[in-house]
């Protein structure tokens, strides 16, 4: 029997529709992504915005394979001290994953968004939209979040506007967006400050710089999203109005310079 030349065409969808299913952001979007050059189609990289792929093509977008998601999940956890927010710990430290799937949540497919080091607390973010994430973490974005801190001793009025100003760690220059005192959840001298830049252990180098000690730490805020009453180990879904205020914060946020 004489083969037939026109074999049906493995089912395809445009290269910007598939990393949209994928969670990395709409379709204009995802062809800002491809235009960057940073998209490659079994193995070579694409540009063309018409380009197609087929559901066994592999896709990755700088140098990560990229699946389709079924559905984009986004959930606050009030992550309690000690406990490591990493995959993994060598020191064989409890991490936020396995903290969670004690309590009953298997979080194994979702990312963190953003950290908390071992002995802080408060709110942190778990998500599977990838574009978002960067989005909202990274350091060139004025991302709100905010900390309520409790210290060894008064704020001198000079130290806080130190903060405010500047103070250099580590070979960079850090600042505070707001510090106020507040009545915290224990006595003591109590602190709400504001942050933006994302730099790793930020508040902690800015304080220790100035010689005072940190008796405890709480993210209570990252953007849209606060930690409020979210009892300690206890995770949430956002709402909608959250999941937006996020998109927007990060999709619309000024880049510093």
């Amino acid at each position: 029997m004489e083969e037939k030349k026109n074999q049906p065409a493995p089912d395809t969808i445009r290269l910007n529709r598939f990393l949209a299913q994928c969670g990395l952001g709409s379709r204009r979007k995802c062809d800002e992504l491809i235009k960057s050059g940073h998209v490659l189609v079994k193995g070579e990289k694409v540009t063309e915005l018409g380009t197609k792929v087929a559901p066994d093509d592999r896709v990755e977008y700088r140098g990560k394979a990229v699946t389709q998601v079924r559905r984009l999940e986004y959930w606050a956890y009030h992550k309690p001290p000690g406990v490591m927010v990493t995959k993994e710990d060598p020191q064989g430290r409890t991490t936020v994953f396995q903290a969670l799937q004690q309590g009953g949540f298997d979080a194994r497919h979702l990312n963190y968004v953003g950290r908390l080091d071992y002995v802080s607390e408060g709110l942190l973010l778990f998500t599977n939209d990838g574009l978002l994430i960067h989005c909202v973490t990274h350091p060139r974005y004025q991302i709100k979040k905010v900390y309520h801190v409790q210290i060894n001793r008064p704020l001198a009025n000079f130290d806080a506007e130190k903060l405010l100003g500047g103070i250099e760690s580590e070979g960079q220059v850090l600042h505070a967006g707001a510090v106020k005192k507040i009545n915290g959840p224990t006595g003591g001298n109590w602190y709400e400050v504001d942050l933006y830049e994302g730099k790793n252990r930020q508040l902690r180098r800015m304080l220790e710089a100035l010689h005072y000690q940190i008796v405890r730490l709480r993210r209570v805020r990252f953007a849209s999203v606060r930690l409020d009453d979210l009892a300690v180990g206890a995770i949430r879904p956002l709402t909608p109005r959250e999941i937006a205020g996020l998109k927007s914060a990060g999709f619309t946020g000024k880049k510093r310079p």
